[in-house]
């Protein structure tokens, strides 16, 4: 990645169009001004439940974009990140509903994280109130199968994403899948969105535990083995993040934007002074994310 700006944006919101549109807009008016692109979800479908960050098929370009050779015409142009998102997949999708329909018969069964997987004998008070959500409740659905049977499901963000058992045969073929796809496309760094989610184990806060710097480290090795570099993004609180940095290729400093605002408003930089002594050295500078400027 570039010592450079980089901009991050929806294909379709900067550009009115697709990929060849914005590859059009950068080569024309806006030529040199960025180092790269981190295009923000552009997979079947742009427009679900959560803005394409649970798409039903992540190896698929949504068409009104374009195509994986559109992609590959805007990497002639300009670098570009993608995200690899980690923890979950549309309610939608083909697999999930194939589970649905044959439920434990279903060759995909393996794929999605169930409560009964990580709590086998059940869960205690103490287990469920340890687990960290970044959403109101405890991180789980119910689902319905077509036969009937009703099981248990984890889903830590909302109901329409169902969390992945990332280490299940399919759902480890499912991530593997998608890093080839952005190698082809000559995709040169990913963002592995909502990552440190991704492994649940009973009786911790199922977020960031030691397990997830482990797992995150063999996808990261895997993501290089491709040519590709690897931003963590982790939202946590400032003396976490800097834990977080060194265990991590790249994180964000999500500090920074209301640090600069807080500057800015009161006329005093020492809290934003004293941040870049002790911020992490491999940290992207934000000053604006798709998801707004958090205070934690």
């Amino acid at each position: 990645m570039k010592n450079s700006v980089q901009l991050i944006t929806y294909v379709d919101r900067l550009s009115g169009g697709g990929f060849p549109e914005l590859r059009a807009l950068l080569d024309g008016r806006l030529q040199g001004l960025f180092g790269g692109v981190h295009a923000l979800p552009f997979f079947n479908p742009i427009d679900g439940a959560d803005a394409g960050f649970d798409p039903t098929d992540h190896t698929i370009v949504d068409p009104r974009l374009g195509n994986w050779d559109d992609v590959r015409g805007l990497a002639a142009s300009v670098e570009i990140m993608a995200d690899l998102i980690v923890n979950h997949v549309s309610a939608q999708s083909s697999w999930f509903q194939d589970f649905i329909t044959k439920g434990p018969e279903s060759e995909f069964a393996d794929m999605f994280m169930t409560f009964g997987k990580v709590f086998p004998r059940g869960a205690s008070e103490q287990d469920l109130l340890n687990i960290y959500r970044p959403r109101p409740g405890l991180p789980f659905s119910k689902a319905t199968l077509a036969d009937g049977r009703q099981r248990m499901l984890w889903t830590t963000f909302t109901p329409q994403q169902i969390d992945i058992d990332v280490h299940s045969a399919h759902g480890a073929l499912y991530l593997e899948t998608i890093l080839d796809r952005f190698a082809e496309a000559n995709v040169t760094a990913i963002r592995l969105d909502a990552a440190g989610y991704a492994i649940k184990k009973a009786g911790t806060s199922c977020f960031m535990i030691d397990e997830t710097y482990a797992f995150l480290a063999k996808l990261a090795e895997k993501a290089r083995d491709r040519g590709m570099e690897v931003l963590v993004e982790i939202h946590s609180y400032y003396r976490d993040q800097i834990e977080i940095a060194r265990k991590v290729d790249r994180v964000y400093d999500f500090a920074l934007p209301p640090l600069i605002l807080h500057s800015l408003f009161t006329g005093d930089a020492t809290a934003l002074a004293r941040w870049l002594e002790i911020s992490p050295h491999n940290a992207i500078t934000v000053l604006d994310t798709h998801d707004g400027i958090g205070v934690i």
